[in-house]
């Protein structure tokens, strides 16, 4: 009868267990650029009238907009400044940027908006900012081939539960002072696997960060190609003026060799 009531104990254990990894394992973190730039707009806002002027060459700030992730389940801050840093080394090779300063996340407050991002290029001395968003979805249920193997210890789930992280990550680029879009770029990434219900919550972790990893890589590609296209467009937009120092030389072309 002993052993009966401990099989059943260490069964409900289990059960409650597997409950408590199915609901941390439907989660979502998101960083709205939009509800960070406008917190207090039901519709999408309309585009600036006010003229970019860039002062060539500019400084400019990289930086992850707030989400709403729950502690346990957040991108953490050391990994932001990694993909931040990515994002900021991206930008190095191109002759028309001074400088590349990765912004700390404290110091983007929720809904902050423009204001917000005035005080902290105000502290940094910017001229453009560079917003990282992202969307981040983790959906887990139970494979069809999973069991549970009983141990003197408890149980474990041989070929456990599986997991599908979808993630989409977009950096956009805004001349702080005119509040005008210059450039956007997206990529996005698919990671699907298994895992034990004993190292689920730690391989998913590190699988949502491989997401955010692959989905920054095919955006800085893209991000190269909008940076060409902007090169060609900059000039002749009556929306945007360049403004650029005696006897400078470089134009607004690709990374340097």
């Amino acid at each position: 009868m002993r052993w009966i009531y401990t099989l059943l104990a260490t069964f409900l254990l289990t059960l409650a267990g597997c409950a408590s990894m199915e609901d941390s394992a439907r989660q979502r973190q998101v960083a709205s650029v939009l509800s960070y730039l406008y917190p207090a707009s039901g519709n999408v806002p309309k585009a600036t009238d006010a003229i970019a002027e860039l002062h060539i060459p500019f400084r400019i700030g990289v930086a992850f907009v707030p989400d709403n992730a729950p502690a346990q389940f957040r991108l953490p801050e050391s990994d932001r400044i990694q993909l931040a840093t990515r994002v900021r080394d991206a930008f190095a090779g191109y002759p028309f940027v001074r400088e590349i300063v990765a912004v700390p996340s404290v110091y983007l407050e929720s809904g902050g908006s423009f204001a917000n991002l005035d005080r902290i290029a105000s502290m940094l001395h910017l001229d453009v900012i560079a917003l990282i968003s992202f969307d981040q979805v983790q959906n887990a249920g139970a494979a069809g081939s999973s069991f549970l193997y009983w141990t003197g210890i408890g149980a474990y789930v041989i070929e456990g539960d599986k997991y599908d992280i979808l993630t989409a990550v977009e950096t956009s680029v805004f001349d702080i002072k005119s509040r005008r879009l210059l450039i956007r770029a997206g990529g996005i990434s698919n990671i699907k696997g298994s895992a034990t219900m004993v190292g689920f919550s730690e391989i998913s972790r590190e699988a949502r960060t491989r997401g955010f990893s692959e989905a920054i890589t095919e955006m800085i590609s893209k991000l190269h190609n909008e940076v060409k296209a902007f090169r060609e467009r900059a000039p002749n937009d009556p929306k945007i003026r360049l403004i650029t120092p005696p006897n400078y030389a470089p134009q607004l072309g690709g990374p340097r060799a």
